[in-house]
């Protein structure tokens, strides 16, 4: 139970860390927590020694509540429990705030001032959560506001004077609730407008990146059980002009978001077809095929399969050497599309790969439909291999079921030799890895491959790169 917690709720400090659109937000959430726990925790001891000097009580266990509010939101973040550190904050202080403007009474000329705190809380809500469910984007901010609007338009009824806040510290409390309500909204406002000029320089940067030449593919070998190389993926890279290499996993979720994804995935086709074309020329790697991920955007494209067989014919590469991989999101659409789009490619020859087989969400019985040819077992698995029985089961079921579809299996990941004999000891025959090789520039790739067919296999790394 804990590890699950641990798994859901859990960042490690890599995951933070990182320099990808992920790592960043995460990194902008940890440090928003903190400080939104920090200023909970100061604000409200503040006020609590005012209370307390005066022995209101009910005021006081408000603040007292709110401190420990803080703290705890503090020891999740600085713990990495950033998402239930973050469901707390927002929950918690929103339902904190509105009890307080109960006892926000105007009197004497003297505004409500305490309902100021919703606009930060339902701000950095919004920040925290633009990637989450309905609930946690949508109806939770919405939620706060509309109770700003309430206590700012008295539309909400107004209790006893008996919960009103003392007269004495009420035009102080004025200016410190517009205080914290303005700074705190601004240092939201900051983040976000952060995040959106990074976005924006990224994406220009990207749709430049074509026509400058800075994409290129590394190809990680693909070997048999006998250590022979049968095959590439091409994974996309990008050097950029000024900020060198910049992670897949930076640049191709915006891509696949602005639909940048389906040029760059048509220069990707092209890149691969006239490497084939190439290799075509040698014996020594002709018989080498190339595995190309095809994003879900551009696979939904109408002219996906007329495009790739126009690629194909004007680089004369054969089919049969090209391997397609789809993901299982793509399985979400119209099912006899994609069965009436694989097949029409499959017919001249083009094979299909089902990357990631055994994380999404597809059945059995569309997985029959479908014209694959291969089912690549998931990294997750393969590393967890070793150590969870679960794990081995779901493989050992996985190869089963492509030798009863009559479906070629590759396990990706494999990175030590002890996954490889278990692996080698189910049955599965092909692999892919750290074990064997990373992945390699075309000229470094293509040494590789004659030094290969010299000794006949492909030697294994010392340990992962």
């Amino acid at each position: 139970m804990r590890s699950l917690c641990n798994k859901f709720f859990r960042l490690t400090e890599d995951g933070i860390s990182k320099w990808t659109p992920i790592g960043r937000h995460n990194k902008r959430v940890k440090n928003l927590i903190i400080f939104c726990g920090f200023s909970t925790v100061i604000c409200s001891a503040i006020w609590g020694l005012y209370y307390l000097n005066r022995w209101d009580l009910p005021h006081l266990s408000i603040n007292l509540i709110l401190v420990l509010i803080g703290s705890i939101i503090l020891m999740l973040a600085f713990n990495n429990y950033l998402r239930c550190a973050a469901i707390i904050m927002c929950h918690a202080i929103l339902f904190m705030v509105l009890f307080a403007s109960l006892g926000d009474i105007p009197v004497d000329n003297i505004p409500r001032s305490v309902h100021m705190n919703f606009l930060p809380v339902v701000a950095a809500t919004f920040l925290i959560f633009h990637r989450e469910g309905i609930y946690l984007r949508f109806v939770l901010p919405i939620i706060g506001l509309l109770l700003f609007l309430a206590v700012a338009l008295n539309v909400m009824p107004i209790p006893s004077s008996v919960l009103a806040a003392p007269i004495e510290g009420r035009l102080m409390g004025v200016w410190a609730n517009h205080i914290t309500g303005i700074v705190g909204v601004s240092i939201v406002v900051a983040m976000m407008q952060s995040s959106m000029n990074a976005r924006s320089a990224l994406e220009s940067d990207m749709r430049r990146a074509i026509a400058r030449g800075e994409y290129h593919f590394h190809y990680q070998p693909q070997v048999d059980a006998s250590g022979r190389i049968f095959g590439v993926e091409a994974l996309l890279r990008w050097h950029h002009p000024t900020r060198g290499r910049i992670s897949p996993l930076e640049f191709i979720p915006l891509a696949e978001e602005t639909g940048l994804i389906i040029p760059i995935g048509e220069w990707g086709l092209r890149t691969a077809c006239a490497q084939l074309t190439e290799w075509s020329k040698s014996p020594q790697t002709s018989h080498l095929t190339i595995a190309v991920n095809v994003s879900v955007t551009q696979f939904r494209q109408p002219d996906f399969v007329q495009e790739v067989k126009s690629i194909l014919l004007l680089s004369s590469a054969a089919p049969s050497k090209l391997k397609l991989e789809l993901t299982e999101t793509a399985l979400a659409d119209d099912i006899d599309v994609v069965v009436k789009k694989m097949q029409a490619l499959k017919n001249i020859g083009v094979t299909w790969s089902l990357d990631d087989f055994g994380t999404g969400y597809s059945s059995l019985s569309l997985l029959k439909r479908l014209p694959l040819d291969q089912l690549k077992i998931d990294q997750s698995f393969v590393s967890d291999l070793l150590s969870d029985k679960r794990s081995l089961a779901i493989i050992n079921t996985l190869i089963d079921l492509g030798q009863n579809l009559n479906l070629a299996v590759i396990a990706e990941g494999v990175e030590n030799e002890k996954q490889l004999t278990a692996l080698q000891s189910i049955g599965c025959l092909s692999y892919q890895g750290y074990l064997f090789c990373r992945p390699l520039p075309i000229l470094v790739l293509n040494n590789l491959v004659v030094g290969e067919e010299a000794t006949g296999h492909i030697r294994y790394q010392s340990s992962p790169v």
